[in-house]
């Protein structure tokens, strides 16, 4: 068969030649080298390729076809053409007819990787081209039309993947952080996960997770599974958005700090986030043992960060908790390395206010146990506005929720229950009410959010304010869900509703003398409780309101759920909060008294929610964790103690 294709081949390329040319060297035809025998006369052939540069469309370069698809009377080899339109002409292009601008070709056998036979299966994976130093790759798949079904399990995690998958692969050259996701919340009855391997026989996990996973790799080839989950024999295969995204590793070092910015290096946008998982076992930086003034021993292995700021900004770094058991990471805000000059340093968050400067981040391990308490954190990095635009924010929609939801629901009562109704989370079903009408404190700051979310899709019929956390989200207490963080759970970092939006890219820390109306307040009081309300002014002695700090302050009236547990007695009203040193002053209205002043965001935790379109995907959305597979999830819980709903005039 392959002697007939070839005499085909020489009969076709003949063909083409002219009447009494049939020469293809000097060999026989007596003509001196470099030459050749065209209708008798012996003429130059450059190239080669049997026709004389006279005749030759293309005399500098091969081409024995002489073909010239444009007519131009130049031949295709001599002219730069680009048959697929990827910018790289033929002659380079090391798949020229499937548009491959990046040339990308995994196994370097000069195929591109474009023109190679992928499939999905291990024996012909999809290939995510890697050339350069950053990386942007999506896909879009259905696992129910997979013709794998190999791999069940993926050890040491044990949950059942024994539906039909898809396998990619990607060659590294060089270390390179990878972020992996699929759009979520998945369709119903669907159930993706993802799993990071550095090899398949044996299988080898790196990561797993069930929307998207995070890691920094070293040169290497790896393989990125989706598969499907399978419940009580059920499989949940179906469709996917896959998204990657990948970025040149930096030391984390003095000499090569890992570069914040988008891209990596430049100014941060006014509005930034930026997630990271490292682990400080594996920090080649080892040098910063103290940050002065504080004296905590830092003699562990760290990561340095840097960023630049353009502009006066918020700037939040958060460490994603619990960490994970013998794990102690801190994190250091400086604005020099040499000097060494410490701004602020947390053991699990810091918060700053900053000017336009350049400044660094560094995550370094606790080693005043004795032993350094290296391993895995996850990073969440936040930079708002110093003084975001009113539009950029949420607070003229709290401000309506707080009027529509006193109207509807005000005074049904107070319990330790949860929302005054079911509430409708977009298309996606409801947010259930535990023991309607009556609700509590943090509660209520949940229903306000929840109904501001509703107003702001009548208003702009922007119904995607639904999609970017899922329902579960608003309806689970669990270290994933943002309700788990407005319950309060200090496990999780979480002092109240401030945090919460924060922590889920919706919103920002915010001093209490710079909130605005519409703002979010977790206050302590004198005897030990708490209380979760919405800001609505600032007060003075005599409880007259203004929407501004001023020197007179000494409180805030505020909206929340609160009070008897009979209606009329109880439930969604306001109150007048007056700090503790101010004493019991008369008020116009019921007060809330001995309020704990403070500035450390513990005792009054503070701030505001951010308009949709300033949202931004963190660590939390994404759903990473610090901690093993196998650990337990962590839940809040309502502390009725705490949370006692009873303020000094009820």
């Amino acid at each position: 068969m392959q002697t007939l294709i070839q005499n085909i081949f020489v009969v076709a390329v003949f063909s083409l030649l002219p009447l009494g040319t049939w020469s293809c060297g000097s060999g026989d035809s007596g003509c001196p080298d470099g030459q050749i025998d065209w209708q008798g006369e012996c003429l130059s052939d450059s190239d080669g390729d049997g026709f004389p540069d006279a005749h030759d469309n293309c005399p500098s370069v091969p081409n024995p076809d002489q073909a010239d698809i444009d007519s131009n009377n130049i031949g295709d080899a001599c002219e730069e053409l680009d048959q697929d339109g990827d910018g790289v002409a033929n002659l380079d292009d090391n798949c020229p007819v499937i548009p491959n601008p990046d040339q990308a070709d995994w196994d370097e056998d000069g195929l591109g990787d474009a023109c190679t036979f992928s499939n999905g299966t291990i024996d012909h994976p999809f290939i995510i081209p890697v050339n350069g130093d950053q990386v942007v790759y999506q896909d879009m798949r259905d696992t129910t039309e997979s013709i794998s079904d190999i791999v069940d399990a993926y050890p040491p995690n044990a949950l059942d993947e024994s539906g039909p998958e898809y396998f990619y692969l990607f060659r590294l050259t060089q270390a390179m952080s990878i972020s992996a996701w699929i759009d979520f919340p998945e369709p119903e009855g669907v159930d993706i996960d993802l799993h990071l391997l550095a090899s398949f026989d044996p299988l080898e996990l790196i990561e797993r997770d069930h929307y998207n996973l995070m890691a920094t790799l070293e040169p290497g080839v790896y393989y990125l599974v989706m598969d499907s989950f399978v419940d009580a024999g059920v499989e949940k295969s179906g469709p996917y958005h896959l998204q990657v995204e990948m970025s040149v590793s930096h030391a984390g070092t003095r000499n090569d700090p890992i570069p914040l910015g988008d891209p990596p290096g430049e100014a941060l946008a006014a509005h930034y986030v930026f997630t990271d998982v490292r682990d400080t076992s594996l920090a080649q930086s080892d040098e910063l043992d103290s940050y002065p003034p504080s004296a905590v021993d830092e003699s562990g292995p760290e990561y340095i960060y840097t960023f630049s700021l353009t502009q006066p900004s918020r700037f939040t770094a958060d460490l994603l908790c619990p960490e994970p058991d013998g794990v102690d990471i801190d994190l250091h805000l400086l604005d020099s390395l040499d000097p060494l000059s410490l701004i602020v340093r947390g053991d699990r968050n810091i918060y700053a206010e900053l000017s336009a400067g350049t400044y660094y981040l560094v995550a370094d391990t606790f080693g005043g146990s004795g032993t350094a308490l290296t391993g895995r954190y996850t990073l969440d990095v936040t930079v708002r506005p110093q003084t975001p635009e009113i539009q950029d924010t949420f607070n003229d929609y709290i401000l309506a929720a707080v009027d529509s939801v006193y109207a509807d629901y005000g005074l049904l009562g107070y319990a330790s229950a949860a929302l005054t109704h079911d509430i409708a989370y977009g298309s996606y079903g409801m947010i259930e009410a535990t023991a309607p009408p009556r609700t509590m404190c943090v509660a209520a700051a949940l229903e306000v959010i929840l109904t501001a979310m509703q107003l702001y899709e009548d208003d702009t019929g922007d119904s995607s304010v639904w999609d970017f956390l899922q329902r579960r989200s608003f309806a689970s207490l669990g270290a994933g869900d943002l309700r788990g963080h407005v319950w309060v759970n200090h496990d999780l970092n979480a002092g109240g509703t401030s945090d919460a939006v924060r922590h889920f890219g919706m919103g920002m820390t915010v001093p209490f003398e710079q909130l605005r109306p519409g703002s979010f307040i977790n206050l302590n009081r004198t005897n030990g409780t708490g209380h979760a309300v919405i800001f609505l002014a600032f007060i003075d002695i005599a409880g007259v309101e203004s929407d501004s700090w001023h020197a007179d302050v000494i409180g805030f009236k505020y909206f929340s759920s609160q009070g008897g547990y009979d209606a009329g007695s109880g439930g969604f009203d306001y109150r007048y909060a007056v700090f503790d040193e101010f004493g019991e002053p008369t008020m116009p209205y019921r007060r809330d008294l001995h309020v704990i002043y403070s500035t450390n965001q513990v005792y009054l935790n503070t701030g505001m929610m951010y308009h949709p379109s300033k949202w931004l995907v963190t660590g939390q959305v994404l759903g990473l964790r610090s901690y093993s597979l196998d650990r337990e999830t962590i839940y809040s819980v309502f502390d009725e103690e705490y949370f006692n709903g009873v303020t000094f005039d009820d």
